[in-house]
């Protein structure tokens, strides 16, 4: 999970009980990405997933003050509900591990998830290799616990900057009129066991 230094307006309860379920993670991580309607949101879910299902947690988030509604539009006779997200959906590192593992689990496999349905829609429309300056590198590494918390600072640096690129090019965006380019941007550290591994028999 994401964690970031900086404490964000919304890390509270509030978000907690919004990440609770995992209909509402998948519904705060699309709206992270910018403002869309029950209806897309819903697209893009498993198959099962009702639409008022998706509008009831919605109405929950929005109870949190997690999402707010920002336009309505008339489409065919119907009327589609616009919201984005109020605050990132971060956790402080601190935060993070005050969190029982039960918890933190089912929040870093739907941002897996997403990180997987990010890349594979990238390969396919053919952006991945769109620009030279890209940079996708998987770098197997040894370290002690000194190691470890040097690579822990320097990504949380790392996200820093990375944010305050994206808020920074929004707010030159404005003023230039200059389009923004569509990107993500994908941190992790993690252990893995040592020697072959055999994945599980499907």
């Amino acid at each position: 999970m994401a964690t970031h230094t900086q404490q964000p307006a919304l890390i509270d309860q509030r978000l907690l009980k919004a990440m609770a379920h995992p209909t509402r993670q998948f519904i705060l991580h699309v709206l992270s990405e910018g403002p869309s309607s029950p209806v897309r949101i819903q697209r893009r879910m498993d198959e099962g997933i009702s639409l008022n299902l998706v509008s009831h947690h919605i109405k929950v988030l929005r109870e949190l003050g997690c999402v707010e509604l920002i336009d309505t539009v008339q489409k065919r006779g119907a009327t589609e509900h616009i919201y984005r997200a109020t605050a990132r959906t971060m956790f402080t590192a601190e935060e993070w591990e005050q969190l029982d593992a039960k918890d933190r689990f089912p929040m870093t496999a739907d941002i897996l998830r997403m990180i997987s349905e990010d890349t594979a829609r990238s390969m396919v429309e053919g952006k991945i290799e769109e620009r030279t300056d890209n940079h996708i590198s998987r770098s197997p590494i040894e370290l002690d616990e000194e190691g470890w918390s040097e690579v822990v600072d320097s990504l949380k640096r790392t996200l820093e900057e990375v944010l305050d690129a994206h808020a920074r090019s929004a707010e030159r965006s404005q003023v230039s009129g200059e389009p923004l380019m569509n990107a993500r941007v994908v941190i992790m550290q993690y252990l893995v066991g040592r020697g072959a591994w055999n994945p599980p028999a499907e």
